[in-house]
């Protein structure tokens, strides 16, 4: 803080000295005995408008009185079972659909109600109407939902996981029955990186079929790698999209095939069996000793055989606002693991995909995701990152 006000007064000082010598002086040198009149198209307007005033549109979450599954799990300290979720989800639910028509009063639009991850109603309204959202009976605070954005930088033998490999027999080491949830842009289970066939033809006829149900020798519980997933908003879908665009709406569909790549990049390195020069899925075995010169087109992930899942929330391009649908609907799911390399730039402690990140965490849940991916710099971590 001293640092600033210190340039602030060292600007200011060298502001004021320009001032005096233009007073002094006019453009030939000469003594002026008064100052130049500035004519007045010179000022700037500006179209500023403080976020109290704004009739601009934008998302939030109302969160409710009353603890979400993940903070009764918490709370509790052990696993809750399917119908002890589905107990709290029902009496949480009820309460938020006696708060739909207030909402609709202060001219929101309801986008979706958690009961999971957190205890919240998910809203598109006016900036300038949020206060009569936190009028409502039992809201706690409504926290902002921005956009986020795809992040990714790994490299596995550079983090050590072959040496954790190479610790014998023990269980887990290499993901064995742990169910990873990916939250990105969908998988290729088509890739022979999660044992598909690998082929073009085999991804051209999953894209062909993309918002049905997927081939279940690929994707689902009787799948190699890809047990299941979902896709929360369909190819065309970008939060990014101008006021009014299609793309801001949704179109959620039980197939999150990858058109993008970086999910499945993502969900390699965190799963992926590997390739080998030859193009096939790798098999094993799993230790240090196999990355030799040429052995891999693409390496295998941290935990090669973990049972992964695809949460997408990615068009085939732009940005997104349903993370925290997804880490919702990871936590219900069961997930042991979820995986986010996605972020909104500058996030905050009180951005609605952290404080769901970090109920989750508080349940257990193994949260991992990215801190930011602008540079180097302490100010510019990125939401959920910047959960507890």
């Amino acid at each position: 803080m001293h640092r600033h006000r210190r340039r602030f007064r060292v600007g200011a000082a060298a502001v004021s000295t320009l001032g005096v010598v233009a007073l002094c002086f006019t453009a030939t040198g000469v003594a002026a005995s008064t100052p130049e009149a500035v004519p007045d198209q010179t000022f700037v307007p500006t179209t500023f408008v403080p976020l109290s005033e704004s009739s601009q549109v934008a998302t939030y979450v109302v969160e409710l009185r009353g603890q979400s599954a993940a903070q009764v799990q918490a709370e509790r300290g052990r696993k809750l079972t399917r119908a002890e979720k589905d107990q709290i989800k029902a009496q949480l639910n009820g309460v938020q659909d006696g708060l739909r028509s207030g909402i609709q009063g202060a001219g929101g639009t309801v986008l979706a109600q958690f009961q999971s991850a957190l205890n919240g109603i998910k809203v598109s309204i006016a900036k300038n109407r949020v206060s009569e959202l936190q009028a409502l009976s039992g809201v706690t605070r409504v926290l902002p939902v921005r956009e986020d954005f795809r992040e990714n930088e790994t490299s596995v033998p550079y983090i050590g996981a072959p040496q954790v490999w190479n610790l014998g027999p023990a269980p887990n080491l290499r993901g064995e029955g742990i169910k990873v949830g990916v939250i990105d842009t969908g998988i290729d289970y088509t890739h022979a990186n999660f044992a598909g066939p690998g082929t073009v033809a085999a991804y051209t006829a999953a894209n062909l079929a993309d918002t049905v149900a997927a081939d279940p020798l690929l994707f689902g519980p009787g799948a190699p790698r890809v047990k299941g997933g979902f896709d929360l908003v369909g190819d065309d879908y970008n939060a990014g999209a101008p006021a009014g665009s299609p793309a801001l709406t949704p179109h959620p569909d039980p197939n999150p095939l990858d058109c993008n790549g970086h999910g499945s990049h993502v969900a390699g390195s965190a799963a992926g069996s590997g390739v080998t020069a030859a193009g096939a899925t790798y098999a094993g075995p799993y230790n240090s000793s196999i990355y030799t010169p040429g052995a891999f087109r693409i390496g295998p992930g941290v935990a090669p055989k973990a049972d992964i899942y695809g949460y997408r929330v990615f068009g085939c391009a732009g940005s997104t606002n349903v993370t925290v649908d997804a880490i919702d609907r990871a936590f219900d799911d069961g997930m042991d693991v979820i995986n986010m390399s996605l972020g909104s730039r500058f996030g905050t402690a009180d951005d609605a995909s952290a404080i769901a990140s970090t109920n989750a965490a508080n349940a257990g849940l193994i949260v991992v995701t990215s801190t930011g991916n602008s540079g180097p710099n302490q100010y510019i971590a990125s939401a959920p990152g910047t959960g507890t």
